[in-house]
């Protein structure tokens, strides 16, 4: 009997993909990439490791097996993308699609993966594999396509007092536990000398049923890329975070994205929750992380810019510090789509406020120049009235006067 030959990059696709990650693991994943440029066989051989991933039970493996296959599909070039499009790989994803235990997310992600390579491989008639491959698992899945709109019928006026009073409920709450937050932080502060790390609870998305209010609903995430079809409508790709404003339509509500505001349909969307103080506290730290390594890429390019390309190959210093700096790029580009939304989000919201104070004025104005207008209407008949009197009074007197001088002395 003889083994079968080992896959070198069995153990690095391993460790990527690996069940107990929390999130892909960039430098990981990086790692993977690198090992492919450094070997002829790297694409075919990594696709087979992919290929046995894929194969593995766990979905949380499946999931990130899929984003592997995308980064090297973005930096690994054509040798990769001809491993991509093989009947091989492309098998591998059909059959992990259509099967009946494959959980609902996997198949939603195989689907938009294959998607997105058939676009991208579109120019070469020689990765149309992938193409064919798409469409018989587009055709073979219908359930996986983005739903029918719902018809937008009006919201009746019970269903008005209900986000009314959802809404006034909510607002009770975030005040009562905005009172008792101070000693809740207190009490669930960790002990001192304690090794225990915090739990962590995982705010799961979800789903939102037909007829649901705004009122308590802050954020949703597309799950669908939507085109709008009427005037109104919020065009949005998969992914996007679309603050919520209000209800419009008993399944429609009103959202902004990107500085534009619209209609969208909830059967599109899936509900998030707001995000937790840890949640906040893991954005700040990233944020910091990234900060702290500006000083690394200034000097990753002050000694680039002083040694030759034979130095760069052989320097350690070098080669360290270009890890330790792509392996913040990821993070870097979430952030710089954070704040692009926060920017857009705060230009709308200005926008909304000068509407707003304009709109204020002229009514301010209006409502003064109509008071004026009454004020006016009622002093008008007393100064006729006036002016009757002191008529009436000077014609009395000049008859006196008559009546004097006319009278015999």
């Amino acid at each position: 009997m003889f083994r079968a030959q080992a896959n070198q990059f069995d153990d690095v696709v391993v460790k990527a993909t690996d069940e107990n990650l929390t999130s892909e693991n960039w430098e990981y994943i990086l790692d993977v990439c690198d090992k492919v440029g450094s070997s002829d066989s790297g694409a075919k051989d990594v696709v087979a490791a992919l290929i046995k991933r894929l194969a593995h039970r766990n979905a949380n493996v499946q999931l990130y097996t899929l984003e592997l296959a995308n980064a090297l599909s973005q930096n690994c070039g054509l040798k990769m993308h001809k491993e991509l499009a093989s009947r091989s790989f492309t098998d591998a994803l059909l059959r992990l699609a259509n099967d009946r235990n494959t959980h609902q997310q996997v198949k939603a992600k195989i689907l938009e993966r294959m998607g997105e390579w058939t676009e991208m491989f579109a120019k070469d008639a020689d990765l149309g594999i992938m193409e064919q491959a798409y469409m018989r698992l587009k055709t073979q899945n219908p359930n996986l396509r983005p739903p029918s709109k719902p018809s937008k019928t009006q919201i009746t006026d019970s269903d008005r007092q209900k986000e009314e009073e959802e809404l006034q409920m909510a607002l009770a709450l975030s005040i009562k536990e905005n009172a008792t937050s101070p000693s809740a932080a207190k009490s669930n502060a960790p002990q001192a000398g304690s090794n225990q790390p915090a739990p962590e609870q995982q705010q799961q998305p979800q789903a939102i049923a037909s007829g649901t209010t705004a009122a308590t609903v802050s954020r949703v995430r597309a799950l669908y890329d939507f085109t709008p079809s009427e005037p109104g409508e919020l065009a949005f790709r998969k992914g996007d975070i679309i603050a919520v404003l209000e209800s419009v339509y008993k399944d429609w509500w009103k959202g902004s994205l990107r500085g534009q505001t619209g209609i969208f349909p909830l059967n599109y969307v899936e509900k998030l929750q707001d995000p937790t103080q840890e949640e906040l506290q893991r954005e700040a730290q990233m944020e910091a992380e990234v900060f702290a390594e500006i000083k690394n890429v200034e000097k990753l390019l002050a000694l680039l810019s002083t040694s030759s390309s034979a130095d760069a190959r052989d320097n350690e210093e070098i080669t360290s510090l270009y890890h330790k700096t792509v392996a913040i790029r990821p993070k870097l580009i979430e952030l710089i789509g954070k704040y692009s939304q926060k920017k857009d989000d705060f230009t709308q919201l200005n926008e909304k406020f000068i509407k707003a104070r304009r709109d204020y004025e002229a009514l301010l104005e209006a409502s003064i120049a109509l008071h004026m207008v009454a004020i006016l209407r009622k002093d008008l008949p007393r100064s006729g009235i006036t002016h009757q009197v002191q008529q009436q009074q000077q014609n009395r007197d000049t008859a006196t006067h008559l009546r004097t001088d006319l009278s015999p002395s």
